[in-house]
């Protein structure tokens, strides 16, 4: 299955050509038919949505930065600056722009140009066609809600919460009435995501559920993660979580792994619990930002373990026999630093990049049912995951359930996330190895301007609907 996105990508009956100017949300296309009628059949559409799969694995997304800068701003990780390509660690940011604002607009492109073909008009079987348009609807809330975390103005302070401003929805391609479009709120972002999310759910089939590709168990999946995330913002929301991650835990065909099989899952494509991941190549995020590159070397190795006296770093949160930590080589030595060994283990960057895996069902449940009340079964769901990892069972509190998730996703960028969402100010293991106290002379507070990202002068000077984010 490697290769998967790019050799299906070669069209049969059209050849699409993406170049991309300065109006990120409204790249242009070449193609040697209009984009209204050289989609004729369901395997036309299926490989325009292969470009969104195969934008979606380049290094500035789900093959590398989109990951990496979840690390580097936290207690988790930090950069030696070998490459001096890792910005994001001292979150002193260009008001000219940061982030993966392009990239991830060129994936949503994509998956617009499936959702407003003409299906009905199409060659080949409907179900087939309606799945492939409901993995078009789940991509694209995953692309806005990705977009969300890194430039909306929710968490920051005096900007509005809810009403502050989010990222342009954009649900069209090419249309002249939608060119440049305005930032909308993080509320409105919301309800699209979970519109985007429950469309995309009533239309997949039940049946495939091959993690390489977006399926329902995923959409599922990651309307909880988004809703868990959103709950920071507007409590109801964790009822939402709950709801959509026990029906992945109680409907899905995969599960959490056990000791025995949890370092095969890194290495493993269509892993047992996996439930999206981007397919990876030799020849996909084959330059040098790649994440096995990133995380180890042999030439950049930028993203390196903290330990430090300050806060809790990786020795403080895992006991001796967890096997996410040094016993099972997950953790070690590498190159004189202490490194992430275990994840995207292959130095050939053949190793799907996991975007969500079963054992974020467990945590988000927990928590969600923590803060409904109910600590019997928050316990039940977060012991599901200590007993599977060596680590002490304990009670349900949400500082136990934020460090579990803590342990079971380190290095996988959730950890920015979590800070932001609860309120933490930027935690500080080694005030020499982490860069982001350079700034100030302290750690960014919570509610700090510098939780997001600025929108490129670029993006600004193409639209003039664009406004930067509060701070720069």
């Amino acid at each position: 299955m490697k290769n998967i996105y790019k050799s299906l990508l070669v069209l049969s009956s059209f050849l699409l050509v993406i170049s991309c100017g300065n109006d990120d949300l409204e790249p242009t296309v070449a193609m040697n038919k209009d984009s209204d009628t050289g989609i004729q059949t369901a395997g036309d559409l299926a490989s325009v949505l292969n470009g969104a799969y195969d934008r979606m694995s380049s290094t500035s997304y789900y093959s590398g930065y989109y990951i990496l800068n979840g690390e580097f701003r936290s207690d988790n990780f930090y950069s030696n600056n070998n490459s001096g390509r890792s910005g994001a660690s001292a979150m002193n940011y260009s008001p000219n722009g940061y982030g993966p604002w392009s990239a991830i607009y060129r994936v949503i492109a994509m998956c617009n140009i499936v959702i407003q073909a003409d299906h009905a008009s199409l060659e080949g079987d409907q179900n087939e066609i309606s799945h492939i348009v409901g993995q078009a609807y789940a991509i694209r809330a995953l692309a806005h809600f990705d977009l969300l975390r890194d430039y909306g103005q929710h968490f920051i302070t005096g900007q509005g919460g809810s009403s502050s401003l989010g990222v342009p929805y954009v649900k069209t391609y090419r249309d002249p009435a939608n060119l440049t479009p305005s930032r909308d709120t993080v509320q409105s972002n919301v309800d699209n995501i979970v519109a985007d999310f429950n469309q995309g759910i009533s239309m997949m089939n039940s049946t495939s559920d091959n993690a390489q590709y977006m399926n329902k168990g995923a959409a599922y999946a990651l309307l909880a993660r988004a809703a868990n995330y959103y709950g920071s913002v507007n409590s109801a929301y964790y009822a939402a979580s709950a709801s959509a991650s026990k029906w992945v835990l109680d409907n899905w065909s995969k599960a959490a792994v056990g000791p025995s099989g949890y370092m095969a899952t890194w290495y493993t494509d269509n892993a047992v619990n996996a439930l999206f991941s981007i397919a990876a190549s030799g020849t996909d995020a084959n330059s040098l930002e790649g994440m096995s590159n990133m995380f180890r070397g042999p030439t950049y190795g930028d993203c390196r373990i903290l330990e430090g006296d300050g806060a809790d770093d990786v020795h403080d949160i895992y006991e001796a026999d967890d096997i996410r930590y040094t016993t099972s080589g997950m953790i070690g030595m590498e190159r004189g630093y202490l490194s992430m060994l275990g994840k995207w283990p292959s130095n050939d960057r053949t190793d799907d990049n996991i975007v969500i895996r079963v054992e974020e069902m467990h945590l988000i449940y927990a928590e969600a049912m923590l803060r409904a009340g109910d600590a019997a079964t928050a316990k039940t769901y977060l012991n599901n995951v200590q007993a599977i990892r060596g680590a002490t069972l304990t009670d349900a509190t949400l500082d136990n359930i934020i460090l579990e998730r803590r342990r079971e996703f380190f290095g996988e960028g959730h950890r920015f996330y979590d800070i932001a969402r609860l309120g933490m100010d930027m935690p500080t293991v080694d005030v020499i190895k982490q860069q982001y106290d350079d700034l100030t002379g302290t750690s960014p507070e919570a509610g700090n301007y510098r939780f997001a990202y600025p929108i490129s002068l670029s993006e600004r000077n193409a639209n003039p609907n664009i406004v930067n984010n509060y701070g720069y």
